[in-house]
């Protein structure tokens, strides 16, 4: 085969190839999606940590006597 035979064949396969790496692409992104929830709840776990040490950064910054 020359090449202009091979140069054909992967023209012809090029559009099947794509839509196979888009295929993966696509199934990468919805495994993502479905770890999302576990995600979600460790950010609100974090979140809520965090807000507890304001809160208790807030209560000794009031118990503190003024400096002056």
């Amino acid at each position: 085969m020359s090449g202009t035979d091979w140069s054909g064949v992967l023209y012809s396969w090029l559009p099947i190839l794509a839509m196979i790496g888009f295929w993966i692409y696509i199934m990468k992104k919805v495994t993502k999606m479905n770890r999302q929830p576990e995600m979600i709840a460790r950010a609100f776990q974090h979140y809520d940590r965090v807000e507890a040490l304001l809160e208790r950064i807030a209560a000794a910054s009031e118990r503190r006597p003024p400096q002056g």
